[in-house]
């Protein structure tokens, strides 16, 4: 792909404004070294530490419903993930269709259990906790997500809590790679304005929502940092993207030239002894709304 734009806004491929991901497969094994990387760099990329099999099970299952809403094109393999041009999600109950989606045993067994709870076991150095709400996305051709950082979602527990952005098959750049701003982990600026809005309060927003802002070259140009993604042609399937609550992230347009549907999850991790957000425990999470609302002090 030529040119990589997140909502339109061109990103530089300049060397001082863009560049690739550092991997950390090289210090798999070492817990107290992940530690490590993880302050010096907000983010862990791991290339293909899930289990392919697990992580195409999952796949399926949601292809599977989306097919049963018509969102997925007959005239090719289910796996390839094309849309349809068309949807009969308007005809059911579609906050219980969510529900069904991100509770499918195949994504609770990707996501939930198996590789990514030992990684996150060894990552944290004892129990893990997991958020029950499991976020999916399915982004069609146009679709792209802004510059956020996610304490501002989740961040009445523990500050040590952790984001798993999970690739569920192949993301090429075209498809709506993710990005990460450089050292936005460490931009105290930004963590005392933006990053202390908790998006279900009741004080004032001046950001409106939870997105900082939908164009990263303007993020970029105030507050610095490189735009980083995954080299060699974007995310593959059992690869795992790890970043801290104030890592700044975003993710490029998906122009898909196939119109394929983009695949991904984004789950949550913690050690269990530590205070654990509210909103995204239970057999049925809270989640955003008037149950999740707090007065403000």
């Amino acid at each position: 792909m030529d040119k990589f734009t997140s909502h339109g806004h061109e990103f530089s491929k300049s060397d001082d404004k863009f560049g690739f991901l550092r991997e950390s497969n090289d210090i798999f094994d070492s817990g107290e070294k992940l530690q490590a990387r993880m302050k010096e760099d907000g983010y862990l990329f791991l290339r293909g530490v899930l289990d392919r099999s697990v992580v195409n099970d999952a796949r399926r299952a949601l292809l599977d419903k989306l097919a049963s809403v018509d969102e997925v094109s007959k005239d090719h393999p289910l796996m390839d993930a094309i849309f349809s041009g068309t949807s009969t999600r308007g005809s059911i109950d579609t906050r219980q269709f969510g529900v069904e989606m991100r509770t499918l045993p195949a994504v609770k067994r990707l996501v939930h259990d198996g590789d990514i709870i030992r990684f996150f076991e060894k990552f944290l150095g004892g129990e893990v906790r997991s958020f029950d709400y499991i976020w999916l996305r399915t982004v069609r051709v146009g679709g792209a997500t802004g510059c956020h950082y996610d304490k501002v979602y989740m961040g009445r527990g523990t500050e040590r809590l952790y984001t798993a952005w999970t690739p569920i098959g192949d993301v090429p750049y075209e498809d709506g790679a993710l990005m990460v701003l450089e050292n936005s982990h460490k931009m105290r600026e930004l963590i005392e304005s933006y990053g202390r809005i908790d998006v279900d309060s009741d004080d004032p927003n001046p950001y409106g929502g939870g997105w900082f802002s939908s164009n990263p070259v303007q993020v970029q140009a105030e507050h610095g940092g490189r735009w980083l993604t995954a080299g060699d042609g974007g995310f593959r399937t059992g690869d795992l993207l790890v970043f801290t609550m104030y890592t700044m992230h975003c993710s490029l347009d998906n122009k898909s030239p196939v119109n394929r549907i983009r695949l991904t999850s984004d789950t949550r991790y913690q050690l269990a002894s530590e205070p654990i957000d509210e909103r995204w425990v239970g057999d049925d999470p809270m989640a955003h709304g008037p149950r999740a609302k707090r007065k403000s002090s």
